[in-house]
């Protein structure tokens, strides 16, 4: 007889699949997966589509009807008891006739953080939670975004097996494979939001959207430009969902009018000697409610974020080549890469390799 415990685990990790389905499209609420089972048979399946949608709970049993009294709901994080842009999902699931729920992870909101849990037992409804790894990984940036009100940030920097990051003079230089690019748009996809500099775009002019499969998704894009130099030709203005600039204080306001008209959001930070101030931009992408941020930048920009330790995640992407002495360095100083990890691992990814820093955030 296969272990109680163990069926518990195989559906609440089912759930978590669901949720990192819709991964990067529900800030600022959490990506949740629900699943009812009554007699070991699935009933449905729910997934929270995005911020105002109907929560993971309430797609799954929107059709059941009298077919779910006394079934089983997994969900991989406990249901909420609050009012947002939709009803509690405990109000739901007390009228469904569902008889116990099971939970893979406690919600670190303070509005819920086993206030849910305590509702539905009140109510006569079992709920358990199963805590699973797995799920404390996956809402590890949510669980952040709620105490800091700032993201998690995660950043790639491709270069050479010397450490270099174009030629000479800067020029442009393809890098690293199709595997590696893949890689790319999987986290611009499970991302909330994009940040690039406007030197990126200058040199660059990327999409920064995702393309995969045959499919194509603009994200949310945030460019540094201190002094509003963004092109208006750049492709960044068709292919991102919401275009952000972020500017100095002391700018021509013409160009802030100008830009906003054009329906592109403008945001004043402060600045500091070395560039317009990360930490502010941080939380001004918290406060847009967005709890995994994607950074493609050059090495000035992925240095400054590496020294002021506001990386959770670093990328390097080192392609199989040696660009040489007169090409572009990736930093201009030395910087503890190793001394500051928590957590190494590399990766073959085709013909190129990856090498992944992960860093302890305050």
């Amino acid at each position: 007889m296969y272990p109680i415990k163990n069926r518990h685990r195989d559906y609440l990790m089912e759930t978590l699949a669901l949720a990192s389905e819709r991964r990067g499209f529900c800030a600022p609420n959490p990506s949740v997966g629900a699943v009812v089972v009554k007699d070991g048979v699935v009933l449905a399946r729910g997934r929270h589509w995005a911020a105002g949608w109907p929560h993971a709970e309430v797609e799954a049993l929107k059709d059941l009807g009298g077919s779910v009294r006394g079934a089983t709901l997994y969900v991989s994080l406990e249901p909420c008891c609050h009012w947002g842009k939709t009803p509690p999902c405990t109000e739901r699931i007390m009228a469904s006739g569902i008889r116990e729920v099971y939970y893979a992870w406690q919600d670190p909101n303070p509005k819920v953080a086993g206030k849910g849990a305590e509702v539905l037992n009140q109510a006569g409804i079992s709920c358990e939670l199963i805590p699973l790894a797995e799920a404390e990984s996956f809402y590890e940036s949510y669980a952040y975004w709620v105490q800091h009100q700032r993201p998690l940030i995660t950043a790639k920097l491709a270069m050479s097996l010397d450490g270099k990051i174009a030629g000479p003079q800067g020029l442009t230089v393809l890098l690293t494979g199709e595997t590696l690019r893949y890689h790319t748009h999987s986290w611009r996809k499970r991302s909330d939001a994009i940040l690039t500099t406007i030197n990126t775009l200058m040199n660059d002019d990327p999409q920064l959207n995702v393309r995969l499969a045959g499919e194509v998704v603009p994200k949310p894009v945030y460019v540094l430009d201190s002094q509003l130099q963004l092109p208006k030709t750049a492709r960044i203005l068709t292919t991102a969902a919401t275009l952000t600039l972020f500017h100095a204080e002391k700018v021509d306001s013409k160009r802030v009018r100008d830009w906003v008209a054009a329906g592109v959001h403008c945001k004043a930070v402060p600045a500091t000697s070395q560039g317009l101030d990360l930490m502010a931009i941080l939380n001004a992408l918290g406060q847009d409610g967005w709890h995994d941020v994607w950074v493609e930048v050059g090495g000035r920009a992925f240095q400054a974020f590496l020294q002021q330790r506001l990386l959770h995640r670093a990328f390097f992407y080192i392609a199989p080549i040696l660009l040489g002495e007169q090409a572009l360095s990736a930093f201009s100083a030395p910087i503890p890469l190793l001394e500051n990890a928590i957590h190494r691992q590399w990766r073959a990814m085709g013909e190129d390799g990856l090498y992944e820093l992960e860093f302890a955030v305050d």
